[in-house]
C-alpha cells in the first residue's frame, strides 16, 4: 500500500518530499517489509533528499518496535554514508535503542565509534547504557557506569537515578534504594511521580507494607498520583497477606483518584476474596468487571473454581456461576 501510494503521487504529479520518505519507510517497516523499506530509502537518496536526525531517529524506532534489530546497525550506517550529519543526537539514538533492548555489548561498540570521530559521550548517552545494564539485569555494571559518569564531569539527571531504582526493583534489590535516594539528593534532585511509583511497587512486592505505605502517603502528599500498576502491587500485597478490607480501601481510592482500575486490579481482589470465600465480594467484582467489559482471567476462575468447591460451599459456587454468566 505504502509503494502504491507513492506511485500514486508521482501520477498525480505530487512531489514525494523527506517527510513522504521517512513516513513510509517506517509504515514498511512496522509491517516488517525491510527490503522494500530499504529499496524506497535508495529512492529517496536518488530523488536528493539527505537523511535528517529525525529521519534517523523515526526509522530506527521503527526497527525497534518491529523488533528488526538485525538491520538497525545496517540502516544507521546507510544513512550516515546518504549524507546524515553524524553527531551526539544521531548517536545516541542509536545507543539508546540498543539499550531498550538490552544490547549493550553493541552500543559499546558504538561508543567506540563515537571516540574515532571525535564525539564524547553525554549524559543522555550514559543513561541509556544505564539502561541497557538494567535491562539485561546486569545492575553491577549500570552502578559502574554511573561512577564513570561522574568521574567524567557528567550530570546525573533524575532519569539517570530512575533508571538505577527501576533497576533495583526488577531485580528485587529494593532494599538498596536508600543509597541511590541518598546520591539524589546529594544532586540536589527530588523524587519525580516515577520515582514513587518504581520504590512503592518494589517495596510492595517485597511485602514490606510499612515502607511501601510510607512511601505512598508521601507520594499522595506530595500531589503525585500512583499509576494503576502501582495500586496493584499494594493490593496485591496486602491480598496475599488475607488484608481485604485494606486492600478494598486502595480499590476505592483508585476511584477517587481518577486511576483507572485494569484487568489485573479486578483478578487480584477475585482471588483474595476467593481465599477467603467471600461470594458476596466476589459477585460485586464480577458484576463490576461485566459493565466495564473485563473478564477474569482463566487463572483467576481456576481459584474461584477450587476455593468454592470445598465442601458446604456448591449453592455459593453455583450463585458466582450465575453471576457470571448471567446476560
Amino acid at each position: 500500500k505504502a509503494l502504491k501510494l507513492l506511485e500514486e503521487m508521482k501520477r498525480s504529479s505530487i512531489k514525494p518530499n523527506l517527510i513522504t520518505y521517512t513516513t513510509l519507510v517506517v509504515g514498511l517497516l512496522e509491517a516488517e517489509a525491510v527490503e522494500k523499506a530499504k529499496y524506497l530509502l535508495n529512492e529517496m537518496a536518488s530523488a536528493g533528499f539527505t537523511p535528517t536526525s529525525l529521519t534517523h531517529r523515526r526509522v530506527l524506532q521503527a526497527c525497534s518496535e518491529s523488533r528488526r534489530l538485525d538491520v538497525i546497525l545496517e540502516i544507521h550506517e546507510w544513512m550516515i554514508n546518504a549524507g546524515l550529519h553524524a553527531d551526539i543526537i544521531v548517536y545516541n539514538t542509536l545507543v539508546h535503542v540498543f539499550c531498550c533492548h538490552g544490547m549493550t555489548r553493541k552500543a559499546t561498540v558504538v561508543l567506540d565509534e563515537m571516540s574515532g570521530r571525535g564525539i564524547a559521550p553525554d549524559t543522555i548517552t550514559l543513561n541509556a547504557l544505564i539502561l541497557g545494564h538494567c535491562k539485561s539485569d546486569h545492575l553491577d555494571n549500570a552502578f559502574a557506569m554511573y561512577a564513570q559518569m561522574l568521574r567524567q564531569g557528567l550530570s546525573p539527571n533524575i532519569a539517570t537515578f530512575n533508571t538505577l531504582l527501576g533497576g533495583l526493583e526488577s531485580t528485587g534489590r529494593i532494599g538498596e534504594a536508600d543509597t541511590v535516594l541518598s546520591e539524589m539528593n546529594k544532586m540536589g534532585l527530588e523524587p519525580n511521580n516515577l520515582t514513587y511509583d518504581i520504590l512503592v511497587s518494589g517495596y510492595a512486592k517485597k511485602s514490606n507494607k510499612v515502607e511501601a505505605l510510607r512511601l505512598y502517603c508521601d507520594m499522595v502528599v506530595k500531589g503525585f498520583i500512583p499509576k494503576a500498576s502501582t495500586y496493584n502491587s499494594l493490593i496485591n500485597d496486602f491480598a496475599k497477606a488475607g488484608m481485604m478490607n485494606q486492600a478494598k480501601e486502595l480499590f476505592n481510592e483508585m476511584k477517587t483518584r481518577g486511576v483507572l482500575h485494569t484487568s489485573s486490579t479486578y483478578d487480584i481482589l477475585l482471588n483474595g476474596w476467593s481465599k477467603l470465600r467471600n461470594g458476596t465480594e466476589v459477585r460485586k467484582l464480577f458484576k463490576d468487571m461485566k459493565e466495564i467489559g473485563f473478564k477474569p482471567s482463566k487463572g483467576t476462575l481456576s481459584f474461584i473454581s477450587k476455593a468454592f468447591s470445598k465442601p458446604g460451599m456448591t449453592w455459593e459456587a453455583r450463585r458466582l456461576l450465575k453471576t457470571l454468566f448471567k446476560d
